[in-house]
């Protein structure tokens, strides 16, 4: 009777150990999943951004020309804003937020200094210039906003 039982836990050991090997080979498979989806999100979001880049740049270009004051320029803005906007409320439905700086004051693992000018009238780090706007997911960093800042 009692190898039986011997027996029967042992079988029961086996099982147990197979299933526990089971439930942690999904919980593996699980994660990898997830951490694939969030890379696919990630990959899509930057290539939005990368859209709504192309449109900020041509819009700067034009207005640094003063194209903007032509009327063909004009409509030319007025359609490819209405996309421009889609993509920004794409973005934020889906959680992802322009990094904003309220104070204009470098924000240190948000932002990449591109360049640093002199200005006596303001404090160091002070941020002159965005040249390229940065990106969070909740608290996580989508991409680094490119500044200039103040350094005398």
């Amino acid at each position: 009777m009692n190898k039986n039982l011997d027996v029967l836990e042992g079988q029961q050991i086996v099982e147990l150990t197979e299933k526990l090997t089971e439930i942690q080979n999904l919980k593996n498979s699980v994660e990898k999943m997830q951490l694939e989806k969030k890379d696919l999100f990630h990959a899509l979001i930057l290539g939005i951004i990368e859209v709504i880049d192309t449109y900020e740049n041509a819009e700067r270009y034009i207005k640094e020309k003063e194209l903007d004051g032509q009327q063909d320029s004009k409509k030319i803005i007025e359609r490819y804003t209405s996309v421009y906007k889609q993509f920004i409320r794409l973005l934020h439905k889906n959680g992802v937020n322009k990094i904003e700086f309220p104070d204009n004051r470098l924000i240190i693992g948000y932002c990449r200094v591109v360049d640093k000018e002199p200005d006596l009238k303001l404090p160091n780090d002070t941020i002159l210039e965005v040249v390229r706007n940065g990106y969070i997911h909740g608290k996580e960093l989508i991409r680094e906003a490119e500044v200039i800042i103040v350094q005398n």
